[in-house]
């Protein structure tokens, strides 16, 4: 699984940090907080979203320092991205 940007025409950005079954984990802003959602590929085309060439380890590095806080499993995935133990792009097919 590569991490991958998302973006939707509100220009509000995901992450696609890994897959849980059939879903895909994204690390969103949701109530003001960086969270992980569990998201099918329906929810994410319903949601807008789209595939951005935004680099993954610049938009972690970004959620990182997000002033309203990110949670400790959102954390840990960002963290992961940073690191670079991830590369490339995810395709969806």
């Amino acid at each position: 699984m590569q991490p991958t940007v998302l973006i939707n025409q509100h220009r509000q950005t995901a992450l696609v940090v890994a897959a849980s079954g059939k879903k895909l984990l994204v690390v969103e802003l949701l109530k003001g907080k960086l969270t992980v959602t569990a998201l099918s590929a329906k929810d994410i085309e319903r949601r807008g979203y789209h595939v951005s060439d935004y680099p993954p380890v610049q938009a972690a590095q970004a959620y990182l320092a997000h002033a309203a806080g990110v949670s400790e499993r959102a954390r840990g995935y960002l963290q992961e991205v940073v690191r670079g133990e991830f590369s490339g792009t995810l395709t969806f097919e």
